[in-house]
């Protein structure tokens, strides 16, 4: 239950209104993740999920982004994530990316050259930094989710 709003279950969106001049912000600032030069919309949206996994930020593990699933990422995949180092199915692009994001979220100290040198071998350096700033986001809204116990947006009530 959340401690805004009067309590209850309410959908992060529901919170984010509480400041409708940020939200438009951080909406349009989030659109563009999806078009980051020199990764692709499943890469980013694996990450995504794996930093929501490794927070247990409800809401933002039920979501899906509409680039992603575009992209081909199946919820067969998605369901892999956790192990992600050793299930099938993931590229070397993916592991590395993903490893990356849980270093960022864990240990961010963690993170050695070889770690760094496989996603700028990956996806350049512009590709690179689009991810870092993803994670940025990724991580600060998923530790916000959890904050405010936002709920996924199917299993709220009004």
């Amino acid at each position: 239950m959340s401690w805004v709003l009067g309590g209850g279950d309410h959908s992060f969106a529901d919170l984010m209104a509480l400041r409708p001049n940020l939200a438009a912000d951080v909406d349009a600032f989030s659109a563009q993740l999806w078009r980051a030069p020199g990764i692709d919309p499943v890469t980013i949206e694996l990450c995504r999920l794996r930093v929501a996994q490794l927070h247990g930020a409800r809401a933002a593990l039920a979501e899906r982004t509409p680039e992603a699933a575009a992209g081909g990422l199946t919820e067969e995949r998605i369901a892999l994530l956790a192990d992600y180092g050793s299930a099938p199915g993931f590229s070397a692009r993916e592991r590395a990316c993903l490893e990356l994001s849980e270093l960022f979220v864990m240990d961010p100290s963690a993170i050695d050259d070889a770690t760094f040198v496989a996603v700028r071998d990956a996806l350049g350096e512009p590709g690179t930094v689009a991810l870092l700033e993803a994670l940025a986001v990724f991580d600060g809204f998923s530790r916000a989710q959890v904050m405010l116990d936002a709920a996924p947006a199917t299993e709220t009530r009004a």
